[in-house]
């Protein structure tokens, strides 16, 4: 062993979509982006302590199951594919799995680098969001069935993205319906949860399914209020629905298309501070309609 520490600015990480739950590396080798801030796995609790009532002291660390997880922060590019493949749902209503491999140390050599592979990966939440002067920054959070440290994976690294990182400034656009949201948007926050639950068996280590639950998109947008709030005040007040669309960048980016939107609440506020009337409006989506789209698919996820 020559370095017994791990260093920073030596990791780096891709993917794959399973073939099957759990199946883990199948077809094309995915990049996620060129501008990853941070990977975190995580074990989950690996022990119960158990006690008796003939000692003060904990007398058993029962083993639990594993139930690992995984969290990816990162900035998009044109050609971004990890989004589509940890939002959207097929025809039955089930999320997409992959497999990723997170190497640490890269630069080491093979006793002092970390290869971890995670398979049985499903998005648990999904956090987009972009503000003045930043890029887009993704956030995603995995239930997994296992994670374990390999050797040799390492050399089925991609090519990585060459798409331009998507900013929230210089590209792309958010629209509400068939015209602008508003004159200005400083901000935009979504947050999609696909409720997922972690089976195991009787007997079993690790999960045998993670079952896909209930998906909820919601988030806020902060807005001028144009014409002194009374158009956004009245859209509110009544309950008007509203398709919110953000195009990420320039062609090749990922556009989020969210139907079926209704304002949550407002506040029209008049002050002092000589700046225009904004408000951050809150908002929730229903993408499904009983009556004209009465199927489990939900395609939200696109490119310009």
């Amino acid at each position: 062993m020559t370095n017994d520490i791990g260093l920073p600015f030596q990791g780096r990480a891709w993917y794959w979509v399973e073939g099957s739950f759990g199946g883990g590396m199948s077809g094309t080798t995915l990049p996620i982006s060129c501008y990853i801030q941070s990977v975190s796995i995580g074990t989950g609790d690996r022990h119960m302590p158990i006690r008796d009532i003939g000692s003060a002291q904990v007398v058993e660390l029962m083993e639990l199951a594993k139930e690992p997880t995984l969290s990816i922060e990162y900035y998009p590019q044109v050609g971004d594919t990890l989004m589509d493949d940890a939002i959207d749902r097929t025809s039955c209503c089930t999320l997409q799995s992959m497999a990723f491999l997170i190497e640490a140390n890269k630069c080491m050599p093979d006793n002092d680098d970390t290869e971890v592979y995670v398979v049985g990966a499903k998005a648990n939440t999904i956090r987009i969001s972009g503000s003045k002067g930043n890029p887009w920054s993704v956030s995603i959070d995995f239930l997994c069935k296992s994670i374990t440290t390999v050797t040799g994976y390492g050399d089925t690294t991609p090519d990585p993205l060459a798409g331009a990182i998507l900013t929230f400034n210089l590209a792309g656009s958010i629209t509400k319906s068939s015209g602008h949201n508003a004159f200005i948007t400083n901000s935009v926050d979504i947050t999609i949860g696909q409720n997922l639950t972690s089976y195991v068996d009787i007997g079993g280590s690790s999960p045998e399914y993670i079952v896909d639950g209930a998906m909820d998109i919601s988030g806020t947008i902060d807005i001028t209020l144009d014409g002194g709030g009374g158009v956004h005040m009245n859209e509110v007040l009544t309950n008007e629905s509203f398709t919110l669309t953000l195009n990420m960048g320039a062609g090749g980016a990922p556009k989020i298309t969210m139907v079926g939107c209704e304002f949550d609440s407002s506040v029209l506020k008049l002050d002092v501070s000589g700046e225009a009337m904004m408000d951050s409006v809150p908002f929730t989506a229903a993408p499904i309609s009983c009556v004209t789209d009465g199927v489990c698919s939900t395609s939200i996820v696109d490119t310009v």
